[in-house]
């Protein structure tokens, strides 16, 4: 056997012994198709290393309607969005989003809390995730459905007899305060709080960035790469998030 072939196969056999990472299942909850651009890279990281990743859409989109697109609110924006929020899973890697289409900017009535709340629940029994990620208190913009979405997914976590990693992205206020012009603007959390804090590589933020430029019906490419840019300098390298119910400070969301 010669030197190469002896090689070769010793590089095999070694791939072959190495244990298998343990799959598992991350959940993103969010209120538009878009609000994911907080955790992209996350969703990315965790796909590239063979993790199931979902996101949740909560509403349709469908009153998104902006200047540059001059498409109309109603149905076919709502169809546009299905189809820019596929574009933006295939980009990141992750499974294909679960559309709720619950009505935009319409999340604030029992009925339609009830009917969203009873979806969440019944995909979270479905997945059996090992993490979740959704909107703080401050519901990253402010925006009134992003603050619902975050409380209808705290609640049924914190109702649930085990304990599932919840976890709310934020952008450091001391970061944030030279940061690049974006819009919508993410509202700032006090470093201090965001002790979770996961790393991701260069090509995780590349897809991110694609995959947010996929929603062409709500920002021109140009728009797109700006916000980009403004949640990486508060990004620099790693997500920040605090986990809902405090705890340690950790660098893997399955820790």
């Amino acid at each position: 056997m010669n030197k190469m072939k002896f090689l070769s196969m010793l590089v095999l056999t070694l791939i072959a012994s190495r244990p298998a990472v343990a799959q598992k299942t991350l959940l993103a909850v969010f209120a538009h198709p878009d609000d994911e651009r907080i955790v992209a890279p996350l969703l990315s990281r965790y796909a590239r290393a063979g993790h199931n990743v979902y996101l949740v859409v909560a509403t349709d989109g469908a009153k998104g309607v902006t200047a540059h697109a001059r498409i109309p609110a109603g149905d076919s924006l709502a169809a546009i969005r299905v189809h820019e929020t596929n574009c933006a899973a295939r980009e990141l890697g992750i499974r294909p989003p679960i559309m709720l289409a619950h009505p935009d900017a319409g999340l604030a009535s029992f009925s339609v809390l009830g009917k969203l709340r009873s979806d969440v629940e019944r995909v979270i029994e479905e997945l059996r995730p090992a993490a979740i990620l959704t909107f703080g208190p401050d519901g990253g913009t402010g925006h009134p459905d992003h603050r619902l979405v975050g409380d209808v997914v705290t609640e049924i976590v914190q109702a649930l007899p085990g304990d599932i990693p919840l976890y709310y992205p934020g952008l450091p206020a001391e970061r944030m305060a030279d940061a690049p012009a974006a819009r919508p603007a993410v509202r700032a959390t006090a470093e201090r709080h965001l002790n979770v804090r996961v790393s991701y590589t260069p090509e995780d933020f590349d897809k991110a960035v694609r995959s947010y430029i996929c929603h062409a019906s709500q920002y021109t490419e140009e728009q797109a790469r700006a916000n980009m840019r403004y949640v990486q300098h508060g990004f620099r390298g790693a997500v920040h998030l605090r986990a809902w119910n405090g705890g340690k400070a950790r660098t893997d969301l399955f820790e």
